[in-house]
């Protein structure tokens, strides 16, 4: 952004931080922080009648001009998001959610979020009972009648809606079989944060293994349950962090995203009753993984650089569900509170 001038054209009554974060956000079309313009002007960014002024305290006085020399200080705007709508109808509405931008809004009403887009596209309010986290990319449906949003209410308390994501992993320290369960309850804590724990809510967190490399592994995840960063806390707590989840573990995204998207949902539609599957095309994200390198089913054992854990004789289902695997991935307990159940299908 090109330097700029503002001509003080009568004296202010207001400090010169104030002042000009006024001005700034009027003549650039968006919110600039007094706080970030304070900033500026104690580090020699703001001249006044041509000289550095650093007292953010200052009156600017009628006639002389404010020069802002660089905009280096001020982050770039985020840039606009387009809704792109999956599917809708005069009840509803599924949109597919790009990672980055948050399904709710917040105090700050420039703040962009999906509700705010589908809010401007229907002209109207709509309804949401379940959401993305930010870095999480997919299918969002809102309600957009009251009555549909009651019987969607109703589907989600009853667990009648079935969600589906991929996730990409870090591959654990054992081998999973094609098919797992993890039922390991979680604690929200008053400060937001989440956790494994005993005390927590039951949660449960279905798990099918796509494909396979030396240090990743393509996985379907289905939660049962809904609680906040369920499948994020569930795949690191048995060694797997999701790519790009820097808060539970994961290891750094090549596209500095986390991994994570909601490619399927399915319910019965709120009025007419029958069966509603909507889904959201993979990022190209995932492909451009999976072009890296071959899946492990085309080579041989050998050529993977992780020795493969060998695999027990099939068992009757009521053996499968006493080997629950350990939160570390060192394997398997005797069940406590929930775990991780495996078996090959």
């Amino acid at each position: 952004m090109k330097p700029l001038s503002i001509v003080v054209r009568e004296d202010a009554m207001v400090p010169l931080d104030r002042w000009l974060a006024t001005e700034l956000s009027q003549t650039l079309g968006r919110p600039v922080p007094r706080g970030l313009v304070r900033k500026a002007i104690v580090g020699g960014v703001v001249t006044v009648g041509g000289r550095i002024v650093r007292d953010p305290g200052m009156s600017p006085r009628r006639g002389p001009s404010v020069f802002v020399r660089h905009f280096d200080w001020l982050p770039k705007p985020e840039p606009a998001h387009a809704l792109r709508v999956l599917y809708e109808d005069d009840s509803v509405i599924a949109v597919d959610k790009p990672a980055g931008l948050p399904t709710h809004g917040n105090k700050d009403a420039q703040r962009p979020s999906l509700t705010g887009l589908v809010e401007r596209h229907t002209g109207r309010p709509v309804f949401v009972h379940h959401r993305l986290d930010a870095g999480t990319s997919g299918v969002v449906l809102f309600a957009k009648a009251p009555e549909a949003n009651a019987s969607l209410a109703r589907s989600f308390a009853g667990r009648t809606v079935e969600k589906t994501y991929v996730a990409l992993v870090s591959r654990p320290p054992i081998d999973w079989p094609s098919r797992i369960t993890i039922d390991t309850p979680i604690l929200v804590s008053d400060n937001g944060s989440v956790r494994i724990d005993r005390g927590g809510v039951p949660a449960e967190t279905r798990l099918r293994v796509l494909e396979r490399r030396a240090d990743r592994l393509l996985v379907e995840a289905k939660p049962v349950t809904g609680r906040k960063h369920q499948i994020r806390i569930h795949l690191a707590s048995v060694g797997a962090p999701i790519v790009g989840d820097s808060r539970y573990g994961g290891l750094p995204a090549e596209g500095r995203r986390l991994m994570l998207h909601a490619e399927r949902i399915e319910l019965d539609h709120p009025l007419t009753g029958r069966r509603l599957a909507v889904s959201s095309p993979r990022p190209e994200e995932f492909g451009a993984w999976a072009s890296l390198s071959r899946s492990s089913r085309s080579r041989p054992p050998e050529a993977d650089r992780r020795p493969a854990t060998p695999e027990p004789p099939e068992q009757p289902a009521a053996a499968r569900r006493g080997k629950n695997f350990d939160h570390k991935g060192k394997g398997p307990r005797k069940p406590a509170g929930g775990g991780a159940r495996g078996s090959r299908r």
